[in-house]
């Protein structure tokens, strides 16, 4: 049954508030917030390692990904365990559809960009990756040349993605809680976004900072808090931008 809503317009600085309320779901059960994380980067190097199908399996299951963090960040906000269960909650009931759904459409949406920046940056693209896979050869004003060439094709590749990303960025959420469509999770996925562009780019940019900062701690610890933290206050930011009512 699908759940009305209306799109709430939180202040420019909600993404902070956000943030303090991911840390205080995770920090009580960080054990097991961390363990879970864990063993979801396990999965997910074993399915990269796949020939061919590895990086777009992981790609095509996200939205499930998503899914089972944002069960287990309700989970939390209502006082209840955090286990590994929780991680199924999208491969169950009627909502895996929604989600396969939006896994296929965010997969075909990277193919077509990564076609179009390869078409746009012709020769320049395909020397960039000869020399961001041989580091040690590079020569800087080579680099300079082919950067400049490959650019433009990099920049209209980043405008395609934008929207990409904000059509998927709560729709697992509202296929899993709010019995969505999957067509129209990513409608008003994008619509939210829009409208609320302050507080998210204030959010996005904090966790870029964190995340940048989470993977200089050693041995990958940092990534396993970081994860977690990052979509329980995605949770948050769906809880408090997606508010019962009248749709808007």
């Amino acid at each position: 049954m699908t759940t009305t809503l209306r799109v709430a317009r939180p202040a420019a600085g909600a993404g902070l508030a956000w943030l303090k309320a991911g840390w205080g779901w995770f920090s009580p059960a960080a054990i097991a917030w961390m363990g879970m994380t864990a063993m979801v980067f396990l999965l997910l190097l074993g399915a990269a390692l796949i020939p061919h199908l590895g990086g777009r399996l992981v790609e095509l299951l996200s939205p499930f990904l998503v899914a089972g963090y944002m069960a287990a960040a309700r989970a939390a906000e209502r006082g209840e365990p955090i286990t590994f269960l929780h991680l199924g909650s999208g491969f169950t009931g009627p909502q895996r559809i929604g989600l396969a759904i939006i896994g296929g459409i965010y997969l075909a949406g990277l193919l077509l960009i990564d076609l179009v920046i390869r078409q746009m940056g012709g020769e320049g693209m395909q020397q960039l990756a000869v020399l961001a896979a041989n580091q040690a050869e590079v020569d800087p004003q080579q680099m300079q040349t082919i950067v400049s060439q490959a650019l433009p094709a990099i920049l209209v590749g980043l405008l395609l993605l934008v929207p990409l990303v904000m059509a998927t960025w709560f729709a697992p959420a509202l296929v899993l809680f709010d019995g969505f469509s999957a067509a129209n999770a990513m409608w008003w996925s994008l619509w939210a976004c829009t409208v609320n562009w302050r507080p998210l780019l204030l959010y996005s940019l904090l966790v870029g900072v964190i995340g940048v900062a989470a993977m200089l701690i050693p041995l990958g610890l940092g990534l396993l808090a970081f994860l977690p933290v990052a979509l329980c206050s995605t949770y948050a930011a769906y809880r408090a931008i997606f508010l019962a009512g009248d749709a808007a």
